[in-house]
């Protein structure tokens, strides 16, 4: 999750955010927490930091922390198009399909060459059984990023959703190109050609989603069903 924006004075220092960031990528959300709390008090009106407060909450799946922090962000900033995609995607998660849709599009409002806001709203049309609109916000994605391979994954998945099995399989395998170690894209070549009955294509698959996730459970029990 991108949680950036153009520093201004309300702002920590780039070195301040970077340390605060590296604690999140690196799962010490107890250590960034208190940074956080540190720079609030020096930095009150930081947009910055309450979409980082905001991630952080969605991390450990508070989501509703999270979405108070991201709306803190974007009072605090209205232009803010990654803190109004950050709140979609935690309002996705509770499954409040339309304002998550809602706040994907005013991201994209604000910055229209954004690639995983059309993503993310492609997921939300997919997760309301509109796969046309789902194609439709895949493509968009994939136009502004051309090396996308979260966005061919999915475009693969609503392919595959409505029986499109040669569209779901180009777009797989387009996905593995772009990110060699793509195990969930494996494993969904690994279903669709066991629903074609291709099932040597599909055990090759599945034992690849595991050489490169071995700790995936789900990827060995879809190899199980075929042996």
């Amino acid at each position: 999750m991108k949680i950036s924006n153009k520093k201004d004075q309300n702002d920590p220092t780039k070195e301040e955010i970077k340390f605060i960031l590296e604690l999140l990528n690196s799962n010490k959300l107890n250590e960034a927490k208190k940074e956080i709390d540190k720079q609030i008090t020096k930095y009150v009106n930081s947009s910055i930091l309450f979409n980082i407060f905001g991630a952080l909450f969605a991390a450990q799946n508070q989501l509703n922390n999270a979405i108070k922090n991201y709306q803190k962000a974007i009072k605090i900033n209205p232009s803010y198009a990654q803190a109004y995609n950050n709140l979609g995607v935690a309002l996705q998660k509770l499954n409040k399909l339309d304002d998550a849709i809602f706040q994907y599009n005013k991201a994209i409002n604000l910055k229209n060459d954004f690639p995983e806001a059309y993503n993310n709203l492609g997921n939300a049309y997919l997760d309301l059984n509109k796969p046309e609109n789902s194609i439709e916000y895949f493509a968009k994605a994939l136009s502004v990023k051309p090396d996308f391979a979260d966005a061919y994954n999915n475009l693969g998945a609503t392919y595959e959703k409505i029986g499109k099995t040669n569209e779901a399989i180009e777009n797989y395998k387009k996905a593995i190109k772009v990110k060699h170690d793509f195990a969930d894209a494996y494993n969904n070549l690994g279903t669709l050609f066991s629903d074609v009955a291709r099932f040597d294509e599909s055990m090759l698959n599945y034992k690849k989603a595991i050489e490169l996730n071995p700790n995936n459970e789900k990827y060995y029990n879809n190899l199980g069903t075929l042996l």
